[in-house]
């Protein structure tokens, strides 16, 4: 995705980048200045792989991240500048010994994972001493990978190394040594035997005891560490495979990914989940989690999800599942999720998904040689198991299925009704005082004065994670009177209507909030929160700030890419919000998501001076042709989304307020409409209109009415 600023003022938005994850420190070339430049061209494939191989491994590790470009040193330097970005992995080895045998495969493969790799060449180095830049690198790596070959220890630069990585792990700051031994014993790198015994010969001749002791010792501790042993060049391969499963795995464990708060009450329900697992027994088991939605499923699921990251070959989480099948190929869509994530591929790479039959067979034939974890997270009633992935007694034995649902039935049946059930109860209310102190008081008990009011509005939220969250951080840094007034509205809610105890963390938003979290919950759920920042801004809206206090109040998640997350009770509740404005007639809300009301709408050009924005899905999109009259009754429209339907004929005085079009554009003369209303469109979103070449026709009329535009789609 990119966009684009057409003319007027300049608008800066964000354009995807690739980011080449692993850094490796270049030789010093002869013959050239001292400045430190960018190298634009890509380095040629190591001896062990072909052309085609390394442009491969290339193209999956540079998707989706930020270019950091590799640097040529023109003369060599112990402080060459790194770039700024963390590392994850720091891999340490000889180059003589394994640099095109298996230590540059091996970061490939390991960027091809998608997980920041520094690759240090210790032949480059200088001085006794290991550098600043080089020490930062090797501070903001969780993981240490040393390769200990035969000649490792001859190398001075590779045990000063060594010796900072086992002083660092040895502070339990979340450092791990994960050795590999390449063709060489774990008891000789230990006991400084064999080829090892003769390095240290030399190293004695020319360095103090006490340097030769902290080396001794380093290696000593690394050769006690359990890794991997290569034997001989037959087993690169499944080294490889088993290091960057095993990196991955501790790089994305729970308590990175998780906020403190999403393990309180956690432990039990953790342990029983485990337990009906039973991770030690053969066979394939599936275990189903059941309850009503906001009571912390998908939380637990997570949990163990990342609890067990080193126990399993290759895992992935298919979240919202529900909400996914309801979109355009959403049974596609899962599986070609599932299949990326155990095969760490893309999906344009061989093995392309489109169409469910050839994804099953897929599934079947090469995902399920794996053992797995696979979450499938909130299923509903049109969920099939053998659709989607085919039959679950032909996975590896030993591979584990979670499953969530707020339906018992649809579990029940599940894996030839062998699924174990597991029901997720509400908190304790010392756990559920716990939790809901976390986001009120941002601690662990009430502040003095505030006993009394916490323990009674505890009670009223019965112990659901959900509405302890969003009402806890509704009530942070308010007034006792706001307090006490909350008090009150949640008394007079039935039990059980969860959407009604979160809608007053709603209704004490201000009016912009309230309809960013509109927008937010009908139409931009999973979209980057810059793109409708710049209508809302336009509309003389302050994003920046709504957001910010949706996300404080737990109303709204900003995901790592930016994008907008949303609970769906707290996407049904803001639905529910907008279906109340007139339960009956659609065409007078102001937000209308509904594909088939929307259709419907449009068909019998009805409309009303209420309607903000409305979506006409494909699946209903029968509209065809739309012209002027379908619109007239729709006034203050800012929002309209289609996928198969061509506007035509003359638009003049209609529109007059649209500030955001995605609609399907046609190279072809006459397929766009004339007098356009485009003077205060601010996104036009061009991601189904892929054919669209720099010649076509409709570009004049957008660079003549736009003053500013931002484009958004494939190019």
């Amino acid at each position: 995705m990119g966009c684009i600023r057409i003319c007027g003022k300049v608008i800066l938005a964000p354009i995807v980048i690739p980011y080449k994850l692993c850094f490796r420190r270049k030789r010093p070339t002869p013959h050239s200045n001292n400045n430190i430049r960018p190298s634009l061209a890509p380095p040629p494939p190591p001896p062990f792989l072909s052309a085609s191989t390394y442009s491969n491994l290339n193209d999956n590790t540079s998707q989706q991240h930020q270019q950091a470009p590799s640097f040529d040193s023109q003369q060599p330097s112990p402080t060459l500048p790194l770039p700024t970005a963390d590392y994850e992995v720091f891999l340490s080895f000889r180059g003589p010994d394994t640099r095109h045998q298996f230590s540059e495969i091996l970061g490939l493969f390991l960027a091809k994972n998608k997980i920041r790799t520094f690759l240090d060449d210790n032949e480059l180095r200088q001085g006794d001493r290991i550098a600043p830049s080089l020490a930062k690198a090797i501070e903001q790596s969780k993981i240490y990978i040393p390769i200990l070959s035969l000649k490792y220890a001859e190398s001075k630069w590779c045990l000063n190394e060594l010796a900072e990585m086992v002083e660092r792990e040895k502070r339990n700051d979340g450092h791990i040594i994960l050795p590999i031994f390449y063709l060489v014993e774990p008891r000789d790198v230990g006991h400084q035997t064999g080829p090892y015994e003769v390095a240290f010969q030399q190293h004695a001749r020319k360095y103090d005891a006490k340097t030769i002791l902290s080396w001794k010792n380093a290696l000593q501790r690394v050769g006690k560490i359990k890794g991997w042993t290569v034997k001989s060049k037959d087993e690169h391969a499944t080294i490889i495979d088993r290091v960057s499963s095993v990196v991955w795995s501790h790089i994305n464990r729970s308590e990175d990914l998780l906020g403190a708060d999403e393990f309180v009450g956690m432990d039990d329900h953790v342990e029983a989940v485990m337990e009906k697992l039973s991770l030690d027994s053969p066979g394939t088991i599936m275990v189903g989690l059941h309850g009503f939605g906001g009571i912390g499923k998908t939380t637990i699921a997570r949990v163990v999800y990342h609890k067990l990251a080193t126990r399993f070959e290759r895992r992935c989480f298919l979240e919202d599942v529900r909400t996914t099948q309801e979109g355009k190929d959403g049974i596609i869509s899962l599986q070609r999720k599932l299949i990326s994530n155990i095969m760490i591929t893309r999906d344009s790479d061989p093995g392309y998904v489109d169409d469910v039959h050839r994804g099953r067979k897929l599934i079947q034939d090469r995902v399920s040689q794996f053992k797995v974890l696979i979450i499938l997270d909130d299923v509903d009633e049109r969920f099939d198991f053998k659709e989607v992935l085919g039959d679950p007694r032909k996975f590896v034995s030993g591979s584990r299925f979670i499953v969530t649902s707020r339906n018992t039935k649809i579990l029940r049946s599940l894996n030839e009704n062998q699924c174990r059930l597991y029901e997720v109860r509400p908190m304790n209310r010392k756990l559920s005082l716990q939790l809901f102190c976390r986001s009120a008081f941002q601690g662990n008990a009430p502040l003095p004065g505030y006993e009394t009011l916490s323990q009674e509005i505890v009670q009223r939220t019965e112990g659901v994670p959900l509405v302890l969250k969003v009402v806890g951080s509704s009530l942070l840094r308010e007034e006792k009177s706001f307090w006490e007034d909350t008090l009150l509205r949640l008394g007079k809610i039935p039990h059980k209507e969860i959407i009604e105890r979160l809608k007053i963390s709603y209704e004490s938003l201000d009016y912009e909030a309230k309809q960013v979290f509109l927008d937010i919950a009908c139409f931009y759920i999973g979209r980057r929160k810059d793109f409708p920042s710049y209508m809302w801004s336009d509309l003389g809206f302050h994003p920046v700030t709504a957001i910010t206090i949706l996300t404080q109040r737990s109303l709204l998640k900003i995901g790592d890419d930016g994008d907008l997350q949303m609970h769906d009770q707290l996407r049904d509740m803001g639905r529910a919000i907008v279906r109340e404005e007139n339960i009956e007639q659609p065409w007078m809300r102001s937000r209308v998501w509904d594909k088939k009301e929307a259709t419907e709408l449009l068909q019998n050009m009805k409309g009303s001076n209420q309607v903000k924005a409305l979506v006409v899905d494909d699946a209903y999109d029968n509209v065809g042709k739309l012209k002027r009259q379908h619109f007239l009754n729709l006034p203050k429209l800012r929002y309209f989304e289609a996928q198969q339907v061509e506007f035509i004929g003359d638009f003049i005085n209609i529109l007059p307020n649209i500030r955001w079009l995605c609609l399907p554009l046609h190279k072809s003369e006459g397929h766009h409409p004339i007098n356009f209303p485009m003077e205060n469109l601010i996104i036009l979103d061009l991601n189904c209109s892929s054919n669209l070449q720099d010649d076509w026709g409709g570009w004049s009329q957008i660079k003549v009415c736009c003053a500013s535009l931002v484009l958004v789609g494939p190019h």
